[in-house]
């Protein structure tokens, strides 16, 4: 009978591991997305890197490498999807002190590659100063040094004129336009844009209301931490985090259909990406191309996994290619932590490769 029971609780294990939380989203749960797979690619080693991963972005100058940029330490950091060496690190001048860099992406202006850090996280909804810094991105070149590049930045308010907090930024390459999303507690978040322009100068300028991320009094998509828009335009991701209901955490994709604008696209019902598992104060999240995207964390208990997603043609696949149902896994104990083994490799639950 123990035995049996054993059984029948590991497999329930097996279930909840890959079992997609429901979301229910403008009065509707939401259909799952399975046209991604996901893989781990690497982990930040923190000590060479960043301590917490905030935002990321693909570097478009030098393919192959990803920025990272940390909520306090005000250093962005260039490094491969293994994640373990820090190629370049970078400090902006010409830009105010601000602390709660909160999200990066990157994007076309004016025929030139730019990085966008989002300097506008605000837990408390006390402050007034919001900005969004970029520059020009650098080709990245393996150096020890710490480089300094100039940089630009915009500083803006809301159109209520209230204190908010957020920790998303996208660009649009079609539209030229940059959005902000907040993080709003067991409630609805909203969507903000800003017409990019390098001729703003020092002078406050206020971000136009988009829409909100579902229903008033909806609880099951809030906290949003990450968010990106594809090269072309066609995709956009919006992640959140529920660090106290696990199952609460999901990343959203919208697909743009002809010439609509960004906001005709998030008015409608986004679809839930299947392969999406929870992180760990999972804040970051970028586009390689419309095919594929990258997330970490702020993982502060170790080296945050990177996890690459690529959407696929079989669909009839499992959305995890970390734990494939095409060869049945076993749950094995060990000392006193659960564990998957497959094709004699070893998964925790979350679908993390131990060995």
């Amino acid at each position: 009978m123990k035995k049996l029971f054993l059984l029948l609780s590991l497999s329930a294990c097996f279930a909840c591991v890959n079992s997609a939380p429901v979301i229910v989203y403008n009065g509707d749960t939401l259909q799952l997305n399975r046209e991604f797979r996901r893989r781990q690619t690497g982990s930040v080693k923190t000590s060479a890197v960043l301590p917490e991963i905030s935002g990321i972005a693909c570097s478009r100058v030098t393919p192959g490498y990803l920025w990272m940029e940390s909520d306090d330490y005000s250093t962005i950091v260039a490094t491969d999807d293994n994640g373990q060496k820090a190629y370049m690190k970078l400090r902006l001048s010409g830009i105010p002190s601000r602390s709660d860099w909160e999200d990066m992406c990157g994007g076309v202006y004016n025929g030139k590659n730019y990085l966008f850090v989002g300097a506008f996280g605000d837990n408390n909804e006390v402050n007034t100063n919001y900005y969004i810094f970029y520059f020009e991105e650098p080709e990245i070149v393996e150096t020890s040094t710490t480089t300094t590049l100039p940089a630009s930045y915009i500083k803006f308010e809301y159109p209520d004129g209230k204190s908010h907090n957020a920790e998303a930024l996208m660009y649009d390459n079609v539209e030229q336009m940059l959005y902000v999303v907040t993080k709003v507690y067991y409630n609805v978040c909203s969507v903000y844009c800003l017409p990019m322009s390098m001729e703003y100068g020092t002078e406050t300028q206020t971000l136009t209301y988009v829409c909100d991320l579902g229903k008033q009094g909806e609880q099951r998509f809030h906290l949003v931490t990450a968010a990106d828009i594809s090269p072309d335009g066609s995709q956009i991701i919006i992640k959140n985090h529920n660090n106290i209901i696990e199952t609460q955490s999901v990343a959203l994709l919208w697909k743009r259909e002809g010439d609509e604008s960004i906001r005709q696209t998030l008015l409608r019902q986004p679809g839930q990406i299947a392969a999406y598992q929870y992180e760990w104060q999972g804040e970051a999240v970028a586009w390689l191309d419309s095919d594929n995207f990258y997330t970490t964390s702020d993982e502060d208990e170790g080296n945050p996994p990177i996890f690459k997603y690529t959407r696929v043609d079989d669909t009839s696949l499992n959305a995890n290619e970390d734990i494939s149902k095409n060869d049945k896994p076993i749950l094995v104990i060990r000392g006193n932590q659960l564990f998957i083994t497959k094709q004699n490799s070893l998964y925790s639950l979350d679908g993390r490769q131990v060995k």
